[in-house]
């Protein structure tokens, strides 16, 4: 019996101990990016020796000290991202599957989000969660940063690009999903305008494989100062709280969830008089909650809403939650298509 509870206690232990040191991981695989060490593997072809890897990561001081290289890959190698194999008596490095996404340049990379996410400024809203469960409206990102993320973005602009090429990045992913997945849903509209679409990326997939749609992103001022110009797809600058260009198909992707309740039933009132009368509709992508979903996304959707919580006062929903939303704003009904990606496709009918 003493045997058995010295093995909970030490379960128990390890588990909080590895919840302890859960930023380690997160930030030795920023480290990694940053010393270009996947992009080397990848670029040389195949495994390589510690020390020929050190001998091609940059360094002021010349090659990188190998007892340190070499206590970094034993950890990524524990990860289960790099891999070590025994060549001709010595040990050779080399990319295990996940590591293909943080190779930088292609169309799946994950390097922009994890350069985002882990950035210092972006990472102190956490240290401010206690503080972030008042009733007052000031959110944690406001309380590390002194001013909300928007007021944030527009007044940083090195910060502001760190943020569109995560935002970009997490909708390459997604689009090549949409676009495969749900062509029903794009026939018969002949424009659309992706409301806060930031640098284009999303509506610029859906005007590749329909180009007899006429596509448009629609954003701040300071976000298409900032953005690249495609020919297909036209650039409109605004407040969507103010106003939302017409169209037959309004894409907003990520973007209620990063308010509260009110604000999204504004800014679906909005969506609803820029329809057409006599039809159109809202597709929303948006994360659908469901704590109990023994899907491998549940985890990073419900750190996604307290992500919100914490960064601008917005939350993942239920599908009663968005139900309640869509109704409210003065919508008819509401489909919702599962996708095989972190967020789900809501489409809104008047």
């Amino acid at each position: 019996m003493a045997s058995e509870n010295l093995k909970q206690d030490q379960a128990a232990q390890a588990k909080l101990w590895s919840f302890i040191y859960g930023f380690a991981e997160s930030l030795v695989l920023k480290s990694v990016i940053q010393l270009d060490i996947p992009d080397i593997i990848h670029n040389h072809g195949k495994p390589m020796t510690l020390s020929n890897l050190a001998s091609r990561i940059p360094s002021p001081n010349g090659a990188a000290d190998h007892d340190r290289l070499f206590r970094i890959m034993r950890y990524l190698v524990h990860m289960n991202l790099f891999t070590k194999e025994s060549i001709d008596g010595e040990d050779h490095y080399g990319l295990a599957p996940p590591a293909k996404y943080l190779v930088k340049g292609w169309e799946k990379s994950m390097v922009p989000s994890i350069l985002c996410i882990t950035d210092k400024e972006f990472m102190s809203p956490w240290y401010h969660l206690k503080e972030g469960l008042g009733n007052e409206s000031t959110t944690a990102f406001e309380k590390a940063l002194g001013m909300n993320i928007w007021d944030y973005m527009s007044k940083n602009p090195k910060k502001n690009n760190i943020f569109n090429e995560a935002m970009a990045c997490d909708t390459r992913l997604l689009m090549s999903a949409l676009v495969s997945e749900c062509k029903d849903m794009f026939q018969g509209i002949k424009s659309l305008v992706d409301v806060g679409g930031g640098t284009g990326t999303a509506v610029r997939h859906i005007a590749k494989a329909y180009p007899h749609i006429n596509c448009s992103v629609y954003d701040l001022p300071h976000v298409a100062a900032d953005s690249p110009t495609y020919p297909e797809v036209t650039r409109i600058e605004g407040d969507m709280f103010k106003f939302i260009p017409k169209a037959d198909a309004i894409l907003m992707k990520c973007i209620l969830h990063d308010w509260a309740d009110d604000e999204c039933i504004k800014i679906l009132k909005k969506c609803k008089e820029a329809l057409p009368s006599n039809g159109g509709k809202v597709i929303l992508v948006e994360v659908v909650l469901n704590a109990l979903s023994e899907h491998p996304y549940t985890k990073i959707r419900m750190v996604s809403d307290l992500d919100m919580m914490l960064n601008c006062g917005g939350k993942e929903r239920t599908e009663g939650e968005w139900k309640n939303l869509i109704y409210a704003a003065g919508f008819s009904r509401y489909n919702i298509r599962q996708l095989d990606f972190t967020q789900y496709v809501i489409e809104v009918y008047p």
